[in-house]
């Protein structure tokens, strides 16, 4: 957890210093075929789409702490199935990860970012984790200066879906 903390009092601040413009391929398609991986060894199915052609400019270590914490939480939560979707609209480039796990009451969603915030369901202290994976992640993508929000999943879990601003053509 101390790991954790100050991972994310790092990130809060000196994410505008190792910026450089990177092809989005190279910061997660190993991060997805390692989780695909993880997912099978737990007898569950993780699937995504293309990893668009475009680059983004942002710190690689925190876009990819992003989206592993994301994938890692759905894979983790999932009953069977977690799927990763990419689309560009407007230059932006958006990711929405659903899984078919419980999900969390609606009434929750806004509050699943907050470091140290359990939700009432099963996702709880039980389960393990330190609670600041979503914080760390929304932190994250607000210094790349994306947003990110929570839904209920089209398989009936729980969606989290961040936008990012992607580096011009």
């Amino acid at each position: 957890m101390i790991g954790d903390l100050l991972a994310l009092s790092r990130m809060q601040i000196n994410s505008h210093l190792m910026r450089e413009v990177q092809p989005l391929s190279s910061l997660w398609e190993e991060l997805l075929k390692d989780a695909q991986f993880e997912a099978e060894q737990m007898h569950k199915m993780l699937t995504f789409d293309a990893i668009p052609e475009r680059t983004i400019n942002g710190t690689p270590k925190l876009l990819m702490s992003a989206l592993e914490n994301v994938v890692r939480n759905a894979i983790h939560y999932g009953q069977q199935q977690i799927h990763v979707a990419f689309t560009i609209q407007d230059q932006q480039l958006i990711v929405s990860v659903d899984d078919d796990g419980e999900g969390v009451p609606e009434e929750e969603l806004a509050d699943i970012f907050r470091p140290f915030y359990r939700v009432s369901t099963a996702r709880d202290r039980h389960s393990g984790g330190t609670g600041l994976g979503l914080a760390i992640t929304e932190n994250a993508i607000r210094q790349h200066s994306g947003t990110i929000s929570a839904n209920r999943s089209h398989l009936g879990g729980l969606q989290v879906r961040f936008t990012l601003p992607l580096a011009s053509a």
